[in-house]
């Protein structure tokens, strides 16, 4: 169904149209919101005498190796931070810069804050709120010098509580020094995961890894790619959201949503965020790595902007999505609605940011959350915002990486799409019938309509993708800019490609059309069954979205993570993971065959197939889980039994090379102990 015929299927219904049954329409617009402006505008509620029921005290059984994580969330504690965050680098006046956010209880006085560098640093205070839930919110602007030349800066910190005293430091790279760093998503685990499979999975596991690479090498850049909490048990911990989700299908979508329960949500998705903050491993990283982060459905309410209009613009999902958004924008932006415009966040609703990483590497950042409906991702609007952002912004610069929650480019499933349309399109009084029900989410609807709708390649959000892809490859074009999708959401990890489709193969570097989606999900949620990987291989993988245009989800995994043997099905893997992104200057991913693992591959060779992707075992963990310098799960000998061996000639070629490296949670079976491996992907620059 195209994005019209959608929009045509939604008109169909007048305001409060109602079935045989008596009950109101999923497609229907909400009687009591028919007009909302935005997805957090719902209808004053109606005055009432009567109290909502208090939250219960927290649980003390908490998940294994997650102390800081209770059911419902702990109220924090007396003082919080700092998490850092990048916000860019300014060339014209050459500075980095970024802001901290610390909290401290509204009896003591401001905390004190030292910085130590080299390079010359300023900082400012300002508060975002003055008295929120007990706590006084600052946020430090931070500005410093960035000086010419290559390496890093470090950066410490010593924060004066007054009746304590933390210390840390992080790392800020050189005007000519390559960016590193990191990108993960899903962090945390959803309503449907088992108590036992959080105990054997944890927290912390693929997070440490994650640490233990940063100290190794410091990161100068932490990517968060959505579900950086998981709010799905506020339905079953706040008794009024319990008893909701439990009333009749009429009142449930016409229920107000309530001032008292207003604050009671606010509070709880703040206890969340800081228990999630707190946790030691996120702590440790917020702390150390200045940040980025882009909102996905779990931050808000799963599935969030993927419903039809009678739950879409019903009070309590729209008052839901207001307090998400306004949590959301403090903890993952350091601001609040008021100055999220003057803090640099952009769109006609949303709030989107580009940041520059020196001179080099550009990120945008798209929320595709705030104007989500079943018609759109993206309002028109922002789109046009955001190219003239590109526009105006990018210019000689080699790299832009593009974040998408939710994959750009990844698999199509229009059988399930029909048959979970099908079955939102029935009665109500069907889909409550016992078979029908137990496929249910806790909105009524099936479990899986939302996860399907929230695809870019969803039926109803094809042709939108499609228009933005076209844009993309025209400013590519006209910039020189290579251009890599960076999304999680999915659970699973794989690479997937755009190229240029003709008659006579283009080497990639002058590809303009070369566009690589990275998926990364998740680095703690529960992965899928191997089972549903294998279904997965047998779909189809390669497309042609439009002219002159390939897609397709590439081979990339040749070998098993646990045991290096060769894979059978080698386009995605279930494996809890995260992704490692660095700039390198000494090659040219379109020569390539035998590389050395050292640094940034200094040696290369030519390969005869010159729109081959470059993808390489990277390194391993040690046997503890920590690290990244081991040698790689298989190794080639490269001599004349070796499957591997391609004729080449040597050659070097510079260039401003982004390289991938996921980074895979290995199984229990893993050999030799190792608990991590890596997979690399060698993007090259544009010319």
């Amino acid at each position: 169904m195209s994005n019209k015929a959608t929009k045509k299927k939604y008109d169909e219904h007048e305001i409060g149209a109602v079935d045989k049954s008596g009950d109101l329409y999923a497609d229907a617009p909400n009687p009591v919101n028919p007009n909302p402006q935005s997805n957090t505008d719902y209808p004053i509620p109606k005055p009432t005498t009567t109290k909502i029921k208090d939250m219960p005290l927290p649980s003390n059984d908490t998940p294994a190796k997650a102390p800081s994580i209770n059911r419902p969330p702990r109220n924090p504690g007396p003082a919080l931070g700092p998490y850092y965050h990048f916000i860019k680098t300014d060339l014209n006046q050459m500075l980095w810069l970024g802001s901290a956010l610390i909290f401290r209880e509204i009896s003591f006085e401001r905390p004190k804050i030292e910085f130590f560098s080299q390079p010359k640093l300023e900082h400012t205070w300002e508060i975002l709120y003055d008295n929120l839930f007990n706590m006084r919110i600052y946020r430090i602007n931070i500005s410093i010098e960035l000086r010419n030349g290559e390496g890093d800066d470090e950066i410490g910190w010593k924060i004066d509580w007054g009746d304590y005293k933390t210390v840390g430091l992080f790392h800020i790279a050189r005007y000519n020094q390559k960016w590193r760093g990191g990108f993960f998503s899903c962090n945390g685990f959803d309503a449907t995961v088992s108590e036992q499979a959080k105990s054997e999975l944890t927290f912390d596991n693929v997070w440490e890894h994650l640490n233990s690479v940063h100290a190794e090498i410091p990161f100068h850049l932490l990517i968060w790619g959505g579900d950086q909490t998981y709010i799905d048990y506020i339905f079953e911990d706040v008794p009024f959201l319990k008893d909701w989700v439990d009333m009749e299908w009429n009142k449930k979508w016409t229920c107000d949503f309530r001032d008292d329960l207003k604050e009671q949500i606010e509070q709880y998705h703040f206890n969340t965020y800081v228990e999630n903050w707190e946790r030691p491993e996120v702590k440790n990283a917020l702390a150390s790595i200045p940040s980025i982060m882009m909102w996905d459905d779990h931050d808000i309410f799963d599935g969030a902007g993927s419903y039809p209009p009678l739950l879409h613009d019903s009070p309590m999902m729209s008052g839901l999505f207001q307090t998400a958004q306004k949590m959301r924008l403090l903890f993952q932006h350091h601001t609040t609605i008021e100055k999220a415009r003057d803090h640099g966040l952009f769109g006609y609703q949303g709030y989107n940011f580009l940041t520059h990483c020196g001179p080099n590497l550009a990120i945008l950042g798209a929320d595709a959350r705030t104007e989500r409906n079943v018609e759109t991702v993206q309002h028109p609007r922002t789109w046009d915002m955001i190219f003239k952002r590109l526009e105006q912004d990018i210019r000689n610069i080699p790299h832009l990486i593009v974040v998408f929650p939710v994959p750009f480019s990844y698999l199509r499933f229009k059988l399930a799409e029909s048959c979970f349309e099908h079955l939102k399109n029935r009665s109500n009084r069907c889909r409550q019938l016992p078979l029908v029900k137990q496929t249910n989410s806790i909105f009524g609807l099936p479990e899986l309509y939302d996860d399907l709708l929230d695809e870019w390649t969803h039926e109803a959000h094809i042709d939108e993708r499609n228009n933005a892809l076209k844009r993309f490859q025209d400013f590519a074009q006209k910039r020189k800019v290579r251009i890599t999708f960076f999304s999680g959401d999915v659970h699973c990890c794989g690479i997937s490609r755009f190229k240029n489709h003709t008659k006579n193969d283009m080497a990639p570097i002058y590809d303009s059309k070369l566009m690589y989606q990275i998926i990364s999900s998740a680095i703690v949620n529960l992965p899928p069954p191997k089972a549903a990987i294998y279904v997965a291989h047998l779909m189809k993988t390669k497309w042609y979205p439009i002219q002159n245009t390939e897609e397709e989800l590439i081979d990339f995994f040749l070998r098993e993570p646990e045991t290096g043997r060769k894979l059978r099905h080698r386009k995605i893997l279930p494996n809890r993971n995260w992704c490692y992104f660095e700039q390198c200057d000494e090659i040219d991913p379109s020569i390539h065959t035998v590389v050395k693992h050292d640094g940034c591959f200094r040696r290369c060779f030519t390969s005869k197939n010159k729109t081959s992707p470059v993808i390489e075992l990277g390194p391993t963990s040690k046997r503890d889980g920590r690290g990244g310098s081991q040698a790689p799960i298989h190794q080639h000998n490269h001599g004349f039994a070796c499957s591997d061996i391609e004729q080449v000639e040597q050659t070097q070629v510079g260039t401003q090379t982004l390289k991938i490296r996921l980074w895979l949670e290995s199984g229990k079976k893993h050999h030799e102990g190792r608990q991590f491996v890596s997979y690399d992907l060698l993007i090259p620059n544009l010319i």
